[in-house]
């Protein structure tokens, strides 16, 4: 047990070491963007992926196993299942030109907060109505210019093979825009880093599988609702799947 929290307070160190070291070069980079380019921050979020890649060539117990679909949209709103921290990044490795919507709060971490805003981070714990509404209306704009978006319809990680119940959000979205959505379903993570835990579970070479699922078109489908509730059938299905595997 020793090894593995000694093993995982590495993986940790090294995930935001490499991080960190890419701060600097990554903000001159935005800056001198922001010069000539009409969106720097997405040069940034390109920094952030090579960072993510680094990390999971350099973690030698984390195999990336994604199952993704030649002809998926490249305009759409992503939902994946959400088991660890890992997934967010495992997720950048294969999307471009994202916002995640993210249910966490970093108000008392200024720094990290705007490093996440470049990122492409939007986060809603803690926030006013107004500031929740202006990032619902940043989805769409973005959503209309041919970017994506991301979510977590869970809200929160689960634990064991059931997927929470999911939130409505990314389906009311994709009705109101008419964007498709890509369901993801994640699975793996959790037997390397498990929720609410600092230590990896295992240091043996480890599959994550991410497995892409046929787009979802909002006029397929009577009402946000009726969505979701396929959605959530169809990513369960491909998790129990999964499960028998991982």
């Amino acid at each position: 047990m020793l090894l593995k929290c000694i093993f995982g307070s590495v993986g940790h160190f090294l995930f935001f070491g490499i991080l960190a070291v890419l701060i600097i070069p990554g903000f001159i980079a935005y800056l001198i963007a922001k010069i000539f380019v009409k969106e720097p921050q997405y040069v940034f979020q390109k920094g952030a992926t090579l960072s993510y890649r680094l990390f999971f060539m350099l973690i030698p117990n984390i195999v990336l196993k994604p199952d993704l679909l030649d002809d998926a949209p490249k305009n759409a709103i992503y939902i994946s299942t959400h088991q660890s921290i890992l997934d967010f990044p495992a997720l950048t490795t294969f999307i471009k030109e994202y916002i995640i919507f993210a249910n966490v709060n970093l108000d008392k971490f200024p720094l990290v907060a705007k490093i996440s805003h470049l990122v492409g981070v939007r986060y809603i714990k803690g926030r006013t109505l107004n500031d929740v509404s202006e990032i619902h209306k940043e989805f769409e704009e973005l959503l209309n210019d041919g970017k994506n978006v991301i979510y977590f319809p869970e809200g929160s990680r689960h634990e064991g093979d059931k997927l929470l119940p999911f939130k409505r959000g990314a389906f009311k979205l994709a009705k109101k825009t008419g964007k498709p959505i890509i369901p993801i379903v994640i699975e793996g993570a959790s037997n390397i880093l498990p929720k609410k835990s600092f230590c990896l579970k295992t240091i043996k070479r480890t599959p994550i599988y991410m497995k892409m699922l046929p787009a979802l078109y909002p006029d397929d489908f009577q009402n946000e609702i009726e969505m979701m509730r396929y959605a959530q059938q169809i990513m369960q299905k491909e998790k129990d799947k999964l499960c028998n595997i991982s």
